[in-house]
């Protein structure tokens, strides 16, 4: 995307430099450069957007090698799995996890997904203020819990374990 970005600016650089030394056109090439510019960056946007939409669906709507049913977000959660707040633990100073358990009634096994996305699982602190799962403590990306079992899975955050007050996992609260 810089390198689009860059392209553009040199291409306009002419543009801008031949007009520049018209006074009444400055601000029409500043106008159609913050044009062309803001649309390439929504452009970019919508890009990556639509991409991890088709990602999304793609792996929701083929088959997994072990015929997975795909969950990536909250009511498609709330239907496959049964979902408890087992225990909110400390680890170390200022940081806890929460082991989470995951319960599959079905005859096939149940992968969530997307868990790493920003407000999939949060710890909500006992003044309501959210705290995102620690990056690089070992959190998963997704889970898959195995047909006609449970699964116990620990999440790190980075807040005392005394200060949670519930998790969050795509928008089912989960109460100690």
């Amino acid at each position: 995307m810089k390198t689009i970005l860059i392209l553009s600016l040199i291409a306009f650089n002419s543009l801008s430099y031949a007009e520049a030394n018209n006074e009444t056109t400055e601000s029409t090439v500043a106008d159609t450069t913050r044009s062309v510019i803001s649309g390439m960056v929504k452009f970019g946007k919508d890009l990556l957007e639509g991409a991890d939409e088709g990602v999304n669906e793609g792996r929701k709507t083929g088959l997994s090698q072990d015929d997975a049913i795909i969950i990536d977000n909250g009511a498609d959660l709330n239907k496959e799995l049964t979902i408890k707040l087992l225990s909110v633990n400390e680890d170390g100073k200022d940081a806890s996890y929460a082991v989470l358990g995951f319960k599959n009634a079905n005859s096939k096994p149940v992968r969530v997904i997307n868990l790493l996305e920003s407000e999939n699982i949060i710890a909500i602190d006992t003044d309501g203020y959210a705290t995102n799962i620690s990056r690089g403590k070992g959190n998963p990306m997704e889970i898959t819990v195995p047909s006609k079992a449970g699964k116990k899975q620990r999440f790190h955050f980075n807040i005392p374990a005394e200060s949670v007050k519930e998790v969050r996992i795509m928008g089912q609260v989960l109460s100690k």
